[in-house]
């Protein structure tokens, strides 16, 4: 283990370089699919955990913030600092999907004065395909693997997270990477 800083950061730049080059995480899109990496982050982030959307007072949104999905920008915000994304960015995607019918506000049954953006059917369908697609990927990835060295590689990335994921969890974002 390199006692130099920057040495330590050279070689995780180095496996940076090495782990997206294998995995494909620079392709255009993510595992031959319709989606980007980005877009595929936000379709898990809103499978795991629906968010909550502020309306007006009425509950619901107005003409303009419907015409323009502008009531998407409260769960958009939370959303984007969250996967430290720029808002704008998070937006385009949030109207993309919505317009591709993969997410949907509703109306939330406990306060009608808040909304619930959410997957619809078709979202569920889309993320479960890339969530199998991703699977058969690292599967076969790890095909060639004995089972030590499987349970190596597992040892070593939970090493890693917990190395790693304290002092991230703790600091800002990390700036973009050159």
């Amino acid at each position: 283990m390199p006692a130099d800083r920057n040495a330590l950061v050279a070689e995780m730049r180095g496996f940076n370089r090495f782990y997206t080059c294998l995995v494909g995480l620079l392709d255009e899109t993510l595992t031959q699919s319709a989606y980007t990496l980005t877009e595929a982050r936000v379709l898990f982030e809103l499978g795991q955990r629906p968010r909550d959307v502020c309306a007006g007072p009425g509950g619901e949104a107005g003409f303009l913030a419907r015409a323009f999905n502008l009531d998407l920008a409260p769960a958009a915000s939370a959303l984007a600092d969250e996967l430290h994304l720029p808002p704008v960015h998070l937006m385009r995607i949030l109207r993309k999907f919505t317009a591709a019918g993969l997410t949907e506000l509703r109306a939330n049954s406990v306060d009608r004065r808040r909304r619930i953006l959410s997957l619809t059917a078709r979202g569920n369908a889309a993320l479960a395909t890339l969530q199998a697609a991703a699977d058969r990927d690292l599967t076969c990835l790890t095909a060639g693997l004995a089972d030590d060295e499987a349970a190596e590689l597992s040892d070593a990335l939970k090493r890693v997270t917990r190395l790693l994921g304290d002092g991230v969890r703790g600091s800002q974002a990390l700036p973009a990477a050159s």
